[in-house]
């Protein structure tokens, strides 16, 4: 019989704790602050593109050039601010509710007669203070 594997979705959920909240807050503010430092390079580029405008390059690759830069920016803005986001809901969140913390990919194998909407929906994992309290494929 033939079998084939393909990828799924794995939603991990966590029940919110105070652990929880300290150590995805910390993660989240890592984050961030990771995505500020990419921006400050991001602009420091582009001021040198400023400055280098004669520089030996022709126009299409400067509009190129910025473009590209500018795209980047306004991706690291958005995660952040996203990110900001994360971080006002935590403080809302209480003790005891559930919280889709991340999606995973993950692999099931299909055969021949399986019920290839069962083996394709979202597996799910709920976890409290990063230990697995249950699994449901």
């Amino acid at each position: 019989m033939s079998t084939i594997t393909i990828p799924r979705k794995i939603i991990v959920k966590a029940i919110v704790t105070e652990g929880f909240k300290t150590g995805f807050k910390a993660q989240l503010e890592s984050l961030r602050k990771e995505m500020a430092d990419n921006v400050d390079k991001i602009k420091t580029e582009e001021s040198r593109l400023l400055l280098n405008v004669g520089g030996g390059f022709s126009q299409n690759e400067l509009t190129s050039a910025r473009s590209k830069l500018a795209h980047d920016r306004q991706q690291q803005e958005a995660g952040m601010k996203e990110i900001d986001e994360k971080l006002k809901e935590m403080e809302t969140l209480k003790e005891g509710s559930i919280y889709p913390y991340t999606q995973l990919d993950s692999f099931v194998d299909i055969q021949e007669g399986d019920n290839l909407f069962e083996k394709l929906s979202p597996g799910d994992i709920t976890i409290r203070d990063g230990i697995v309290i249950s699994i449901k494929e």
